[in-house]
């Protein structure tokens, strides 16, 4: 089939030979999506105080791409569990936030030092969320 036929019917969105998956479907799919991404945010109504579903935990570059806690607990197929957030295989869900600075303080070698092993003591028993710092603030 020759290409400008091809990218006709790609931009009147008819499936051309051989091509399974159409508008309809894809619509569809993206409705489902959704409607999963609704549902799953519903169950977890056992967030720590003071973290909310679409609280920032990575940056993207220039501040696009990021992912929120609500991306990242339903990467963990997260759900509430005696009142506990745990994740897929049942190990409790905690989340740690790094100190974040414009201009370091003098000390800033020996917080962080403290901070990673605090992560490190925690990763050995839970599912640790990490928020990042806003690149924007750096």
């Amino acid at each position: 089939m020759p290409l400008i036929i091809a990218l006709m019917f790609l931009v009147a969105g008819i499936s051309t030979p051989g091509q399974s998956s159409s508008l309809t479907e894809r619509s569809s799919l993206t409705h489902h999506r959704t409607q999963e991404r609704r549902a799953h945010s519903a169950q977890i109504n056992c967030l720590p105080s003071g973290t909310k579903l679409d609280d920032v935990v990575s940056y993207g570059a220039k501040g696009r791409g990021t992912v929120t806690v609500q991306q990242k607990l339903a990467e963990l197929k997260a759900r509430c569990k005696n009142r506990k957030l745990v994740d897929y295989r049942g190990r409790e869900i905690r989340f740690f936030r790094t100190s974040c600075w414009g201009n370091p303080p003098a000390d800033y070698r020996e917080i962080q030092q403290r901070q990673n092993e605090e992560l490190q003591k925690l990763q050995k028993r839970y599912a640790v969320i990490v928020f990042g710092c806003n690149p924007m603030i750096q």
